[in-house]
């Protein structure tokens, strides 16, 4: 979430990332090229707002107390266990 300890929200870095191959201006330059055997999990996909239902910033909200510890791959919204997923 913008705002948060990153100054981007996901959403925003990986279209900025598409544009001009960093999440934020600021960090031209200083990016990395992936490691030899870095792979990308199977099933994985930008984020698409309208599909995914991220959160939303809100004032006085902690959002990282309502994440469904212990198991955080829940987070990972490209996956069918993604626990915010829509119904329908």
């Amino acid at each position: 979430m913008p705002g948060s300890s990153n100054v981007v929200s996901l959403f925003e870095a990986q279209r900025n990332f598409r544009r001009y191959g960093a999440s934020e201006r600021r960090n031209l330059g200083t990016t990395r090229d992936p490691v030899e055997g870095e792979s990308v999990e199977r099933g994985w996909r930008p984020l698409d707002p309208g599909r995914d239902n991220p959160e939303r910033p809100g004032r006085g909200i902690s959002y990282g107390d309502s994440y469904p510890w212990p198991d955080t791959t829940v987070l990972y919204y490209w996956r069918s266990t993604y626990w915010r997923r829509l119904v329908g």
